[in-house]
C-alpha cells in the first residue's frame, strides 16, 4: 500500500482502537452488491486482454507509463482510463482502460468524509456532539483509506499527486521479467531477487530497489506465503 496512506490510516486506527476502548463502536466494512459495482471495488474479470498481455511489469514501468511521466503524459498514453477513481487526500487514482469505473456518488461520500476529518482536526467543536462526530469522521476515513487502497492494489492502475505519477500497481496477471506475479511463492521471490537487493520491509512485504531512480521501489506484498499484489513507487 501506499506509505503516506498507510501511515496516515495507522494513525487513525490508533484513534478508532482508543475509541473502542471506551466503548465506541466501529461499524466493519460490509460487502455489498452496490460494493462490486462501485468505482473503488475491482469486479472480476474487469481488466482488459491489452492490459493484463503486458509482458513485464517493472522496474521502472508497465506497459506505456513510466515512472518519471506526468499525470497528463500518463493519460495521453491511452494505458488509463480519462477520469479518476479517486480524487480524495491530494492524490489522483486511475484504473487501467477496463478496469474498474468512477462512481459519482462514491467519490462525492469520501469528499464529504475527509472534510469532515478536516473540521475534527482543527478541533474546533470541544463539545460531546462534536467529539462524537470527530470519531465518526476518523473511523469512516481510516476504514475508506483501506478500502480504497485495497481496491486500486487489486484492479491495478497509477496515481499521481501534484501532476507527478506517484505509484503504479500491477493488475491481476501482470509478472516482473524474472516471472514473479500474483500467486509466486515467497521462495520463488527470493530465488528471482536474491542478490539483487531485494528485502524485507515489513512482515508481510519485501522492496526491490529500481536501479538508477533513487528511493523508487517494486513492493511485493505478502498474503500467507504468497505475492498478493505488486506495486512501483517511492520507498519510505
Amino acid at each position: 500500500m501506499d506509505n503516506g496512506d498507510i501511515d496516515r490510516f495507522i494513525w487513525k486506527r490508533r484513534v478508532v482502537v482508543g475509541l473502542l476502548a471506551l466503548g465506541v463502536a466501529v461499524a466493519p466494512a460490509a460487502c455489498t452488491t452496490a460494493d462490486a459495482t462501485s468505482g473503488d471495488v475491482p469486479v472480476a474479470g474487469s481488466v482488459s486482454p491489452s492490459v493484463a498481455a503486458v509482458k513485464y511489469f517493472g522496474p521502472e514501468s508497465f506497459g506505456k507509463l513510466t515512472i518519471t511521466m506526468t499525470e497528463k503524459d500518463a493519460l495521453a498514453t491511452g494505458d488509463l482510463q480519462t477520469s479518476p477513481v479517486s480524487t480524495v487526500l491530494g492524490k489522483n487514482v486511475y484504473s487501467f482502460v477496463g478496469g474498474p469505473k468512477p462512481d459519482p456518488k462514491q467519490m462525492a461520500a469520501d469528499d464529504k468524509t475527509e472534510k469532515a476529518v478536516k473540521k475534527a482536526d482543527a478541533g474546533t467543536d470541544q463539545s460531546a456532539a462534536g467529539s462524537a462526530k470527530a470519531a465518526k469522521a476518523y473511523a469512516d476515513s481510516a476504514q475508506r483509506i483501506v478500502e480504497r487502497l485495497e481496491a486500486y492494489l487489486d484492479a491495478g492502475g497509477a496515481t499521481f499527486r501534484d501532476g507527478a505519477l506517484e505509484s503504479i500497481a500491477a493488475p491481476k496477471g501482470a509478472a516482473t521479467e524474472a516471472g514473479i506475479k500474483r500467486g509466486s511463492t515467497l521462495a520463488e521471490l527470493k530465488a528471482a531477487y536474491d542478490g539483487k537487493g531485494l528485502k524485507s520491509s515489513s512482515k508481510t512485504a519485501y522492496e526491490l530497489p529500481v536501479a538508477g531512480h533513487a528511493g523508487w521501489t517494486i513492493l511485493f506484498e505478502l498474503k500467507g506465503d504468497a505475492v498478493q499484489y505488486m506495486s512501483i513507487g517511492k520507498s519510505g
